[in-house]
């Protein structure tokens, strides 16, 4: 099933064999913390794994399943960019995005091309603070 499309209520799918280690940690979460305290705890870990999910198919439907884990963390809020758009939540007209989205495509295209440029793309695509 494409998740891009799928909504959003549905549950993160658990396979048999992490069936067991993933309820366990349910368990233990919850003799932990309050009742209210384990479903923000499961809430959020839902949300973290739907999140990494989508970003995963974006990087395979885009062919880039082979970028360096610190370029894919530089670029993360770019790929969730393209998350939101495939999805038809917006689309941007801003000539400073399809700058920055230019930018993304060539670093990573160099990248994959060339593993050891990796610490120059990181340096360039990585947001200066304000």
């Amino acid at each position: 099933m494409n998740t891009l499309i799928s909504s959003s209520s549905q549950h993160p799918e658990v396979s048999p064999s992490t069936q067991g280690s993933h309820e366990s940690s349910c368990q233990a979460t919850q003799q932990t913390l309050a009742p209210w305290e384990a479903l923000e705890a499961e809430r959020l870990l839902h949300s973290a794994h739907q999140t990494h999910r989508e970003m995963m198919e974006v990087l395979d439907i885009m062919g880039w399943q082979e970028l360096p884990s610190a370029v894919i963390s530089t670029i993360q809020d770019d790929i969730m960019g393209f998350v939101e758009e495939l999805k038809g939540h917006f689309k941007s007209a801003c000539p400073f995005v399809a700058l920055r989205r230019q930018r993304v495509t060539f670093w990573v295209e160099q990248v994959l091309q060339d593993p050891s440029l990796e610490s120059e793309a990181v340096q360039a695509l990585h947001v200066k603070g304000l």
